[in-house]
Parts: C-alpha cells; structure tokens; sequence
C-alpha cells in the first residue's frame, strides 16, 4: 500500500475528511458507495488510504458541480472498475 509521500504514513479518514471539507462518515460513506476504491484495513480493523483514495476524493468533488451527484457517483465507480470508456460516455 502507497503511503503519504509527504508524512511517510498511510491516510486516515479524518487525514482525507479535513482536506476536502467533509465528516469522516462521508468519507466512509463515500467508499462504502463505491466513489472510493476499498480502502486496506490494518490489523486493528481501521481504514488506511493512500493518496490516491485523496486524489479520487478530489476527482469526485471536482465532478459533482458539473455533472451532479448521481454522474458523479458513476463515473468513479466506473473508473474505479477500470471501465475507462463508460466512465468517458457518462462524461460526454
């Protein structure tokens, strides 16, 4: 699992809900729905992000004022599938 470049340890919730506005259940909420590819779970049972869970958080939010939110939702499912070109069509 990557981890921060810039601390040298993995994410938490609250690392990415403080750096895009949000609760930490919508962070949970938001990998729970798919937004979010699955997060590593440590021993202890917690979440670990890395940067890119805060990159596709960032995609996501940067999404929805354009496209709204249910767009927005499957375009990163799609992505998070690896399913480029849907993701693309929904796009266009």
């Amino acid at each position: 699992m990557e981890e921060n470049l810039q601390t040298g340890r993995k994410l938490r919730p609250v690392d990415l809900a403080r750096a895009h506005g949000l609760s930490t259940q919508a962070v949970r909420n938001y990998e729970e729905a798919g937004v979010l590819p699955p997060a590593a779970r440590g021993e202890n049972g917690y979440r670990a992000y890395t940067p890119g869970h805060a990159l596709a958080l960032a995609a996501f939010l940067a999404l929805v004022p354009g496209h709204g939110h249910a767009t927005a939702t499957a375009v990163m499912r799609a992505v998070n599938r690896g399913a480029c070109d849907e993701a693309f069509r929904l796009i266009d």
